[in-house]
């Protein structure tokens, strides 16, 4: 006779529970999982007495977030009463790399990275995408799961990312443009005209040279003027392409237009967003390619990204 096992996978949305819970599905266990059977969080103890005393189904698999002592104690009350040990599968992983798993759901499912309007609209469809703010709020409410609430173990499981090395193998210069790349005549911190464009030293000369080995070279920004109203979409990207064609190089630039506050998209950096759409697009290998930046978010974001990081100033070789 089978053990009377329910195992709880638990993380933040977006964390890779699915891809774990497959796994034991794979073993002859029965999934319970909020999104599919609908209701609250609660009503799984309802569909846990309605499998085991109509079906016998002894081993269960529950992969919600769970991530309160609240959240997961209906069930271990439950699983107490009916003489079920129950296991936690703690899948640890981060807000950055939420973020990444969520963006690339968003591209693996509808082609692109959805901007806030359209996210919302989906969201509603689809349970397996979330505003930033669901995952930071969920970080904001976790708490650590401990034997004393009743788990017979507690298995955490650290996050590592699966990319094939057969089909990741691309390399890239992701390049910041706003004083990485180049600065205002006006002294602004950046242009709302393309009169108002300088080069900075040495980029050209130094992203030939990198062409010429192989790099794609691709651009991210922030642009929030945009959102601020200072400039317009159109006018933001005449402005890119003016830049481009000052530098004599073909960049192919991503930019958000977005604000800062509140965070309603997955496109700013330090968000990975548009990396993820950089590397799904070229098929990138985030080992071989190089974020150039001149501030700390440009530092953050590769490191969400897995890309190597080189400040603006030294990788173009500024003298001091």
């Amino acid at each position: 006779m089978s053990e009377k096992i329910i195992v709880m996978i638990m993380g933040f949305p977006a964390s890779g529970k699915s891809t774990l819970t497959k796994a034991f599905v794979e073993k002859g266990f029965t999934r319970l999982n909020r999104d599919e059977l609908g209701g609250s969080l609660k009503d799984i103890v309802k569909h846990l007495e309605r499998n085991y005393k109509e079906k016998s189904i002894e081993q269960f698999c529950l992969d919600n977030t769970y991530i309160t002592q609240d959240s997961r104690a209906p069930v271990l009350k439950w699983a107490k009463a009916n003489d079920f040990v129950v296991e936690c599968h703690w899948l640890n992983t981060d807000v950055p790399n939420a973020q990444y798993n969520i963006v690339k759901r968003m591209i693996d499912t509808y082609g692109k990275l959805l901007m806030p309007d359209e996210l919302k609209e989906k969201v509603k469809q689809d349970p397996g995408l979330y505003p930033p703010a669901v995952i930071f709020s969920a970080r904001k409410r976790f708490e650590k799961p401990t034997l004393e609430e009743g788990f017979t173990k507690v298995v955490k499981i650290p996050f590592k990312r699966q990319m094939e090395k057969s089909k990741y193998k691309n390399k890239a210069l992701i390049l910041d443009y706003d004083g990485t790349l180049r600065k205002t005549k006006s002294g602004d911190k950046f242009p709302i005209v393309k009169e108002d464009v300088e080069i900075l030293p040495n980029r050209a000369e130094i992203l030939k040279q990198y062409k010429k080995q192989g790099y794609l070279l691709l651009g991210v920004s922030n642009q929030s003027g945009i959102a601020k109203g200072l400039l317009s979409l159109d006018q933001a990207e005449k402005i890119f392409e003016h830049t481009n064609k000052l530098l004599g190089v073909d960049i192919e630039y991503k930019f958000c237009p977005h604000g800062s506050f509140p965070q309603v998209c997955y496109c700013r950096k330090p968000i990975p967003g548009l990396g993820v759409e950089f590397v799904e697009k070229y098929k990138l290998d985030p080992v071989q390619c190089i974020m150039i930046g001149d501030m700390k978010t440009d530092n953050t974001f590769a490191d969400r990204c897995g890309f190597k990081y080189i400040d603006s100033k030294e990788f173009f070789k500024e003298e001091e």
